[in-house]
């Protein structure tokens, strides 16, 4: 009898909560419906943006970005920032569609080619704007602009932005060779400790990689520096 009484009086409850919900639902109806249409012209427009403007201008940018690749890679790194009559450089490209991959792509081709061509300062400008999700290649944006400060003699700048590149992706290939440089930077600076870190981190986590061969003799040089001092 217990368990027929709690069991009416969990449906009464019930009952009682679904009609306050509907006494809710029909006082404040034309709220709801505002809300429900405010999020369904989000969609249609977040839809409408990604689908009917940025893929159509994603393909256009990489139709532009495609002929300046091929004088990027040929090293004519002048003309593939500059472009020619025929087509957009990396800087128009970039400056176009920006808010595409390509366009960022564009960025970091731009990057590469001022640093090859010594623009430094317009180098770290532009790879500091560079945004992707593809984080080796972000990576090594963040390395050439230590690249670029180390050209200009800001070395701990460099060192920032060495770091930055290992943090952001870590591998056999692209990491070693940049706590190389960063140990470069602290043994002009004649920090051997931390120069010592960056080689003892090559022997430890990337002992198969080229340079860990070699590095036992670095270490070794920078330790008989550090004892002499």
């Amino acid at each position: 009898m217990k368990k027929t009484n709690s069991a009416e009086k969990q449906f009464a409850n019930l009952e009682e909560g679904l009609s306050k919900t509907e006494q809710f639902v029909e006082d404040n109806s034309k709220l709801l419906f505002s809300i429900i249409g405010g999020l369904v012209l989000v969609f249609i427009g977040y839809y409408g943006y990604n689908n009917l403007y940025k893929v159509p201008l994603n393909k256009k940018a990489q139709k532009q970005l495609f002929v300046a690749e091929q004088y990027f890679e040929k090293d004519s790194f002048q003309t593939a920032l500059e472009g020619t009559s025929k087509f957009d450089g990396l800087i128009s490209i970039s400056e176009k569609y920006s808010n595409t991959q390509s366009g960022q792509l564009a960025k970091y081709y731009a990057g590469i080619s001022y640093l090859h061509i010594g623009e430094y300062q317009k180098a770290i400008q532009i790879l500091d704007e560079y945004k992707s999700d593809d984080y080796l290649l972000l990576s090594i944006a963040k390395s050439a602009i230590g690249d670029a400060f180390s050209q200009i003699n800001q070395p701990t700048e460099a060192i920032e932005y060495y770091q930055k590149s290992i943090q952001i992706e870590k591998n056999e290939l692209t990491t070693p060779i940049t706590l190389v440089k960063c140990a470069q930077l602290y043994e002009l600076q004649e920090d051997y400790n931390n120069a010592i870190k960056c080689y003892q981190v090559i022997k430890l986590d990337y002992p198969n990689s080229k340079i860990a061969k070699s590095i036992e003799k670095y270490i070794g040089n920078l330790q008989n520096r550090n004892s002499d001092n």
